[in-house]
């Protein structure tokens, strides 16, 4: 009787604790004030310091212009602080430079707003600039005016009409193209709103692109730009959601599978306490992104206004401290990309300009990231296949500079280096490249039998011993198989097998003609490959013809994005960000930006296929 009665409340408790958890969702977290609080002090601690008024003083005051303005819009939307010296700073970065991007002119006048600036170059950013270069002008025109800002070009009901006009058919907005784009409609749905409920017509969109953006949750529950499930995206639409007082973490509408937005948003953070873009590199692009969302929802869950509505702004009447308010000309970006590669390059992230990719990696002088492996120096790129390739090099002050076949002037990609070979992932092909991976795998073998062997001899008979060098050997041959070292040679070879037709490329970058150099690599006349025929197959992509193109011509290609979804931030040296956060490459197809990723756009007879590099997210190129 006894034990019938035990087994009687077992099996009530298990049901009672099943049925508690079912009611849960599978992986759902929820993230308290204080630990949101914690990660972003997480974020400053990766950036070096122990507090934000070290960082301001510190690292966003000597980047000012370049590195800090959305740092501190956060940091003014979440504390006191003392922003005298970044102030400064910027100002004499305006004094110092011109700035011919209008959305760039209208993120330093916000920053300046946002630490209590009267100087005159915010009114005068938004007397002249709102609207000047397109959608993202218009958004970042409207934060102006949502703070008291007054412009001779819109009002802000003009303003919100011409916003409201570029709806896309389908829901959502974007750059360019007839297809919503996530980041570019959740930053301006932040935009819109503090005018939600205020005017019908901005509700009635406003309802409309919160639809649209649930649709396109993805069942991991974050979200992608131009093919690239990414970090930024997912950090875009959590501040979106929170300044419309739409809880990330809550909301059913924005939760996938038991997965929020905002728990894959911060599914990218790493150990240090940074953020990735794709994969497991810190970059600085994602980490701010992530640090302006937070801020965002700190707002939401204490009754604050949205992101960019300014707690510190002062009126009166602006003082002219020589920052040139108007007739600003030159190139220093102003919103930033993110995702993959398509016509429209992935518009909108609001974050930094680390090209890089990685903020706290050794980069060459063509910004490309090096690693150390087992005390030798490798340049990682992408080869030819698509896959994460490390390029051994010497020990030296000058790292390689690649080979471009347009130009003998230029030294081979290996001429630097004293180890011409070249590590990286990937599974033996036939040319027999990984031929060497048997000997390799007996010489493990052996080394593993002569350890055991001495350690026989000193009478070491413990069997953890031989179990620690057993497992050490295991992941030596396990290293081996999913590694290949190939020569450059092998590395640089053009395709074995004919197309069913063919196709023309060619790859420029004329948009920063007139413009300084960043580095040597870059061609005088801009011309990185001239319109060149190739052969392609039914199936075949733009991405395929590019890495044949790559190949073949010794072109080096940097490809950040993941398996399926290619990001091409870098081409021969010349990368995303180096001139601007709205800078980076971009391709079309016989005169049209096609509206998804370069690895999903097939190819046709007879196509013409252009890599292209903007300044503008595409709009300086004609």
């Amino acid at each position: 009787m006894l034990r019938n009665k035990l087994f009687a409340i077992l099996l009530c408790v298990t049901t009672l604790v099943c049925g508690v958890l079912s009611a849960v969702p599978v992986g759902a977290q929820s993230y308290t004030v204080a630990q949101v609080q914690s990660l972003c002090d997480g974020i400053i601690a990766y950036n070096g310091y122990q507090n934000a008024q070290a960082f301001i003083d510190g690292y966003l005051s000597d980047n000012a212009g370049t590195m800090s303005e959305f740092y501190i819009l956060a940091l003014s939307q979440s504390g006191d602080y003392d922003f005298s010296r970044y102030e400064n700073a910027l100002l004499s970065y305006l004094d110092d430079h011109t700035v011919a991007s209008a959305t760039s002119r209208e993120k330093y006048a916000l920053t300046l707003a946002a630490v209590g600036s009267t100087d005159r170059y915010i009114a005068d950013t938004a007397d002249e600039a709102i609207g000047d270069m397109g959608m993202m002008s218009l958004v970042f025109g409207l934060h102006l005016l949502n703070n008291g800002y007054h412009s001779s070009l819109y009002s802000t009901d003009g303003l919100l009409s011409e916003i409201l006009s570029r709806e896309m058919e389908e829901g959502g907005w974007a750059v360019m193209g007839s297809w919503g784009d996530v980041d570019v409609t959740a930053m301006t749905l932040q935009a819109l709103a503090p005018h939600y409920g205020g005017r019908g017509d901005v509700t009635a969109a406003v309802d409309r692109a919160v639809s649209w953006l649930s649709e396109r949750q993805l069942n991991s529950g974050g979200f992608k730009t131009m093919g690239a499930e990414n970090c930024e995206s997912a950090a875009q639409v959590v501040m979106a959601l929170s300044d419309l007082g739409i809880d990330p973490q809550n909301d059913g509408r924005f939760s996938k599978n038991g997965t929020s937005v905002m728990e894959a948003m911060l599914d990218y953070r790493l150990s240090n306490g940074g953020f990735s873009h794709t994969g497991s590199d810190g970059n600085a692009t994602a980490t701010v992104e992530v640090f302006c969302a937070l801020t965002a929802y700190r707002r939401m869950c204490d009754g604050q206004g949205g992101f960019y509505q300014l707690d510190h702004v002062v009126h009166g009447t602006p003082s002219d401290n020589g920052s040139g308010g108007s007739g600003q000309s030159g190139s220093s970006g102003g919103g930033s990309q993110s995702g993959g590669n398509s016509g429209s390059n992935g518009s909108g992230s609001s974050g930094g300009s680390d090209h890089s990719g990685d903020s706290q990696a050794q980069v060459d002088s063509n910004g490309n990231r090096i690693i150390t492996i087992n005390g030798q120096r490798f340049i990682e790129s992408t080869n030819a296949a698509g896959e994460r390739v490390t390029v051994n090099v010497s020990e030296t002050e000058n790292p390689p500079r690649e080979t471009r076949v347009f130009s003998d002037e230029h030294g081979d990609f290996q001429s630097s280096a004293t180890d011409d070979t070249a590590l990286h992932a990937a599974s033996a092909d036939e040319s027999g490249s990984g031929s060497y991976k048997p000997y390799a795998i007996l010489g493990v073998i052996a080394a593993a039998g002569g350890v055991c062997a001495v350690l026989y001899l000193l009478k070491k008979r413990n069997k953890k011993h031989y179990i620690a060098v057993a497992v050490i050997a295991a992941a030596g041959v396990l290293f081996i198989l999913l590694t290949n070292f190939e020569s450059a040679e092998e590395h640089y070879q053009p395709p074995e097998t004919e197309g069913d037709f063919t196709v023309t490329l060619s790859i420029r970058c004329d948009t920063i003609k007139e413009l300084e150099k960043k580095n040597n690599t870059i061609p005088d006349s801009c011309v990185i490959l001239d319109t060149t025929e190739f052969t392609a197959s039914s199936g075949d992509t733009v991405y395929d013809v590019l890495q044949d193109a790559a190949r073949t011509y010794r072109i080096l290609i940097d490809n950040r994005g993941s398996d399926g979804a290619a990001y091409i931030a870098g081409i021969d040296g010349l990368y995303e960000f180096d001139y601007g956060e709205l800078s980076g490459w971009m391709y079309r197809v016989n005169g049209e930006f096609p509206d998804v990723g370069c690895q999903s756009c097939t190819v046709r007879d007879g196509d013409n296929i252009e890599w292209l590099y903007t300044t503008n997210i595409g709009r300086d190129l004609k």
